[in-house]
């Protein structure tokens, strides 16, 4: 159960913050011993983050159905418009990493048997902050766009960003902002594009993985891993939303970093 609680925090706090939860959850179990988490574990707290992120932008999600519904009905104003061209850029923004899912899955999954390639990935999740937040540092205040001005190359290399981020030790959250702050994108903005395009991922993983998970599962100390999942992803949407209107990401690349070094030292040591 210790384990069960422990992973479903990790999971929780690092689906959002930008130092890779499918990182950690490779790599603590290697670091401690701990037996791998099962299929149907994986699928539990993923849900759980969904769960977090259902409850945080429930209401623009609201804003989001209803908008588009009047704007297909053809009674929508201004603003439905806006939540309806902001839901086909999501739709858009999600077709890389769906496409990647399904053409790559065997791939993907065998590279999550690996520590080493997680690890060493971790310092690409960090290469790839680093030169996100150079080139944010170059653009005046007044060049850097919100939400609103999310366009559709914007959803589309977010989105390729977000499939590259299939790959273990790849944070989808930081591939993913790094890739709107490469657009042009403020970065509180990015990262609020990033967590709405991570629901239709998220879930779409989770439907696709349910069917492999094996009849008699015990599902009890998944489902308190995935409570924990839940409340901890609420409070790192909460957290970063917040933290990035005045703060660089740089200090997440620093850890990634610390990570990958400890757990390198590691293997070489076993």
């Amino acid at each position: 159960m210790l384990q069960a609680i422990v992973l479903g925090a990790a999971q929780g706090l690092t689906e959002f913050v930008p130092v890779s939860s499918s990182a950690h959850l490779v790599l603590l179990p290697f670091l401690f011993r701990w037996p791998i988490p099962s299929l149907a574990f994986d699928v539990a707290i993923h849900l759980g983050t969904l769960v977090a992120l259902f409850v945080y932008f429930w209401t623009d999600l609201v804003r989001l159905v209803a908008g588009t519904a009047r704007t297909v009905g053809g009674r929508g104003d201004d603003e439905d418009r806006v939540q309806g061209r902001l839901v086909l850029l999501l739709a858009v923004g999600t077709v890389p990493a769906g496409a990647a899912g399904i053409l790559l899955r065997d791939f993907f999954e065998e590279l999550f048997e690996s520590p080493t390639i997680t690890a060493v990935a971790l310092l690409g999740t960090a290469a790839l902050i680093v030169a996100a937040e150079a080139v944010y540092r170059r653009r005046t205040p007044e060049r850097r766009r919100d939400v609103g001005g999310v366009g559709w190359w914007d959803a589309v290399v977010m989105g390729l960003f977000q499939a590259l981020a299939i790959t273990p030790g790849i944070s989808r959250s930081g591939s993913t902002i790094a890739g709107g702050l490469f657009r042009g994108l403020a970065r509180d903005a990015a990262a609020r594009f990033s967590f709405l395009l991570s629901i239709p991922a998220i879930l779409g993983a989770a439907v696709v993985a349910v069917p492999d998970v094996p009849p008699g599962t015990d599902w009890g100390p998944m489902l308190a891993a995935a409570g924990v999942a839940a409340i901890a992803g609420f409070a790192a949407i909460a957290f970063l939303l917040r933290y990035l209107r005045t703060r660089t990401m740089l200090p997440f690349a620093a850890y990634c970093v610390a990570l990958s070094a400890v757990s390198l030292t590691v293997i070489a040591a076993r």
